[in-house]
């Protein structure tokens, strides 16, 4: 019996190809939005995780905190002054496991970054400044070598002479010295400003934007301007290969051993991955938002649904008469109805799932965003589709099962 209803769902369908294309296009437009939006979401998304994984590869903070932020009984409250040492730093960097280490020094959760006070002949201005050289280019100058190593040289962002220093050629202070915080140091290099104009947005997104806006030193150069500064956590590198959870449980032990009196808790900041979670969470808001919004062309192709249907149970009526005087229950007309109604949104959440798809690709080529498709957009098209003949579909297919045979033989 089922078999016999699809035949005849797919023949009726067959007959009236160019009436049923014209109802599947508010359904296909309605899809392909749908689709596009959430395939440039996802690839978005997708993006975000990826440019943050980049930055953070192999390096853990390890820091200590009053109360674990992630426990229920969480409060917010002000943790005491504690400062770590250089024989905390020490055996932590004996772990077997750690490439590197290096402190990070707080003051404004700007980690390993310094804001400083720059004298230029009487100019003051506010200096950012750090020793991860990132990946900026030099405009003026040069960049560090070998012979940089024990002196006090600095590469100064391009920035301090937009915002803080009123001059007209920053290449006159290259090779010239500048007080920072007391200390004096050459100037080898201006580097270039970025041009937001022509980056794409994946490399916009990639950016530290700490190190974006700071000037450059060396490590022994950094230390040396920290000196005065507490040590509020211990960055370290991990070798190629290290169990990171081993190593960061390894390094909480030595912590806790160290500090016996403390009554707060050792652990990994996690911050860059909240913030890589808010920012996740923040796109699949937009991303749901504008799914809904461009959802609405769904209810004007559901609309069309319904009236074709109409038109195809008026057109019918001798059809049905007929089959309900030969003995179809109201039941089976109502199913075949049914039927029709969502094959015609089936095919045409299929089509708008391709269309949308061409769609995210060609938009993402703009936009510099690789659309990604997903199991669970696909099942939620299709779904959606479905269910919006199954709905629109309803009360014409009522209507049909309802008619009195002999009426509709006869009129």
């Amino acid at each position: 019996m089922i078999i016999n209803l699809l035949v005849s769902t797919l023949l009726s369908l067959r007959a009236h190809k160019l009436r049923v294309f014209l109802t599947m296009i508010g359904i296909i437009i309605g899809i392909a939005s749908v689709v596009t939006i959430s395939t440039l979401g996802e690839g978005m998304k997708k993006q975000v995780v990826s440019a943050s994984n980049a930055l953070n590869t192999n390096v853990v903070k390890l820091h200590y905190t009053m109360h674990d932020e992630s426990s229920s009984d969480y409060m917010g409250y002000e943790e005491p002054d504690f400062t770590f040492s250089k024989i905390d730093m020490k055996k932590v960097r004996d772990i077997e496991g750690v490439d590197e280490i290096y402190p990070q020094y707080g003051d404004g959760g700007l980690g390993d970054n310094l804001t400083l006070s720059m004298d230029y002949f009487g100019a003051k201005a506010n200096l950012m400044v750090t020793s991860n050289r990132g990946n900026n280019r030099i405009k003026y100058g040069r960049d560090f070598d070998e012979r940089d190593q024990n002196k006090d040289v600095i590469i100064l962002n391009h920035n301090i002479f937009e915002t803080e220093l009123n001059m007209d050629d920053p290449s006159e202070l290259i090779g010239k010295a500048v007080s920072i915080n007391g200390y004096m140091y050459k100037v080898i290099g201006i580097l270039e400003p970025l041009d937001y104009e022509t980056m794409t947005n994946s490399e916009a997104m990639s950016l530290d934007w700490n190190i974006v806006y700071s000037s450059f030193v060396s490590r022994s150069s950094y230390n040396k301007l920290a000196v005065s500064k507490s040590i509020s956590g211990i960055n370290f590198r991990l070798k190629e290969g290290a169990d990171k959870q081993q190593v960061i449980g390894e390094a909480v032990k030595i912590m806790n051993e160290n500090h016996q009196d403390v009554k707060g808790i050792f652990k990994e900041d996690d911050q860059d991955q909240k913030n890589q979670k808010q920012m996740e969470e923040s796109i699949g808001a937009i991303t749901m938002f504008l799914m809904a919004v461009t959802a609405i062309s769904l209810l004007v192709g559901g609309i069309g649904v319904m009236n074709i249907m109409y038109v195809s149970v008026t057109e019918r009526k001798r059809e049905i008469g007929i089959r309900r005087a030969i003995g179809a229950k109201p039941r089976m007309i109502l199913l075949q109805f049914l039927l029709e109604a969502a094959f015609i949104t089936l095919l045409g959440g299929l089509i708008g799932v391709g269309l949308g798809y061409l769609l995210s690709t060609a938009l993402g080529g703009f936009v510099d965003i690789i659309p990604v498709m997903t199991p669970s957009i696909f099942i939620i098209s299709t779904g959606v589709s479905i269910l919006t003949g199954v709905v629109f579909g309803i009360i014409p297919a009522i209507s049909a099962s309802r008619m009195d045979p002999i009426k509709a033989i006869y009129n």
